[in-house]
């Protein structure tokens, strides 16, 4: 029998590249902001102001990265069995069973296997805090998105307004306090705050527009009440069939019968897959050893 770890979060397991590339991306430009702003008027409402928003952000990414979204009913069996409890699953509901997590779990949880456990109401891994997004952390994890798009605004509307003034209204921007002097060696030397505006500028650019075109899509799920997973497969499979029109409730009929589907979830649709739709009406495409994905055993690449 396997023994499940349910402590598993986005700081437990190793390091991703996009882990590291969200902390290059995020602290440095946090850190620049806060020592530019001493160059404006009114420092005092501006501190405020991106001081609310860091906190606001950084509270919700450390809750979305340490949270561990295991479904619930595992914990449960996991307690029974360790105090010699029997688990039924009938009392619960029960009709799917990992495999990979010897456990009875929830209708829509899935197993993924970066994380190697079944995630709760399973919504998709998210490489760029390393870990599994679902329903015990679906909703901080749009309050991430949404805070540190704000905050990246922000942040854009500073360097902008630097940039501006540097042009526009130099001497304004020569302040001697004690803040500059701490910053700064020379704390008239502009050319340096002003080339740091910009690639700050960039790099918040960069940010904003990443993080709306994700708020975007997740809102667009929320108001179709679909999971990014539910998306994906069924574009895939319209993709592998396209004589079938799979809607949801079609899919998630389906999804309790006898469909797996050899490959990872993303770029299912160019790859060799069987399907069995259902006893009477079946499609078979040639397999390949890529890694497997087995809806009805609830595992997930």
């Amino acid at each position: 029998m396997k023994k499940i770890k349910i402590n598993k979060n986005g700081c437990t397991q190793s390091p991703t590249l996009h882990q590291l590339i969200t902390y290059i991306l995020y602290f440095p430009n946090l850190l620049i902001c806060y020592l530019l702003i001493s160059l404006l008027d009114y420092i005092a409402i501006h501190f405020t102001i991106l001081g609310i928003l860091t906190l606001i952000s950084l509270f919700s990414s450390v809750k979305t990265t340490l949270s561990c979204p295991i479904d619930q009913v595992i914990i449960k069996q996991i307690q029974n069995r360790l105090s010699g409890q029997s688990f039924n699953p009938g009392n619960h509901k029960l009709d799917s069973f990992c495999d990979i997590c010897y456990a009875y779990v929830q209708e829509h949880s899935k197993h993924c296997r970066n994380c190697d456990i079944c995630c709760q109401g399973f919504d998709h891994h998210c490489k760029w805090i390393n870990n599994c997004v679902g329903n015990l952390n679906y909703r901080m994890f749009i309050l991430m998105i949404s805070s540190t798009m704000v905050l990246f605004i922000y942040t854009m509307f500073i360097y902008i307004y630097i940039i501006i003034l540097y042009q526009t209204n130099y001497d304004t921007l020569v302040i001697d306090n004690d803040l500059q002097t701490f910053h700064f060696t020379n704390e008239n030397d502009l050319n340096i705050k002003y080339l740091l505006s910009i690639i700050m500028l960039g790099d918040s650019s960069l940010i904003v527009i990443l993080l709306l075109q994700l708020l975007i899509f997740h809102i667009y799920l929320i108001i179709k009440g679909q999971t990014t997973y539910d998306f994906l497969i069924q574009n895939s499979f319209k993709k592998i069939l396209p004589q079938f029109q799979i809607g949801p409730q079609i899919f998630q009929t389906a999804s309790k019968t006898n469909i797996k589907v050899n490959n990872e979830i993303y770029g299912l649709g160019n790859r060799n897959t069987i399907v069995d739709i259902n006893q009477s009406q079946q499609k078979i495409i040639p397999q390949t050893d890529q890694n497997q994905i087995v809806i009805e055993n609830q595992i997930l690449k």
